[in-house]
């Protein structure tokens, strides 16, 4: 398997260039495929964008701008085709001026993501108010969980966490965490499902005629107490 380093040097023709220091380096490996994925990226941006010139003027720039938004992408996790698509339809659909020039590398890799409703998942809203409730103390045991994804997202998070730390510190941790795991849905990944709701901590309603029974029987005896 070629690391990101083998591989972002083959999509220049010329060679070796300046690795990533130890903190950047993504622990993902990029794979043949992925490259033909990135490289295909490139030629396009250079179509969509008739004025690219002005940020690759030349080619050794071409190159150098080609390894950084590679290992950016990587790192992001952006190298599904899927998602490299969705960033080009975005690019494409700009209007004005700007549309005629590249966008800035944190806005394509912004562009990449996919909104949960976009993959069959509830919005990030409505996920994090579930994983909430749900991480409730009078919740465990009789949890409803929307998606499997939320549930994931949720555990990966700790539910104790969530529910102690401050309310945009928890929210935050919260769409790291549902963003990784949507990740992993692109990925092919299958989440196993949340367990079934156990039973024996579900509130069980009574017998009303029972109850009624034994209310009166309750009555009668307090009656009685009160007439001795």
């Amino acid at each position: 398997m070629k690391t990101i380093d083998d591989l972002t040097k083959g999509i220049t023709e010329n060679g070796v260039l300046p690795t990533l220091p130890e903190n950047r380096k993504p622990a993902r490996e990029l794979t043949a495929d992925d490259a033909k994925i990135l490289n295909r990226l490139f030629a396009d941006l250079m179509i969509i964008c008739p004025a690219h010139h002005r940020d690759w003027p030349d080619k050794a720039t071409l190159d150098a701008a080609k390894q950084e938004w590679t290992k950016a992408l990587v790192e992001a996790g952006v190298v599904h085709k899927e998602q490299i698509d969705r960033g080009k339809r975005v690019c494409r659909a700009r209007t004005g001026k700007a549309a005629a020039f590249l966008p800035s590398l944190g806005e394509f890799v912004g562009w990449c993501q996919f909104e949960p409703e976009e993959l069959g998942l509830p919005p990030l809203e409505q996920a994090y108010r579930e994983a909430l409730r749900n991480s409730h103390p009078a919740s465990i045991g009789n949890e409803k969980w929307t998606h499997k994804a939320v549930f994931h997202a949720t555990l990966a998070c700790g539910r104790h966490s969530l529910l102690t730390l401050p309310g945009q510190t928890s929210r935050l941790k919260f769409e790291k965490a549902y963003q990784q795991v949507q990740k992993q849905l692109l990925s092919g990944a299958v989440l196993s499902e949340p367990p079934p709701p156990d039973q024996k901590a579900l509130p069980k309603l009574g017998d009303p005629e029972k109850a009624r029974s034994a209310l009166d029987a309750m009555r009668a005896t307090l009656q009685g107490r009160a007439n001795a």
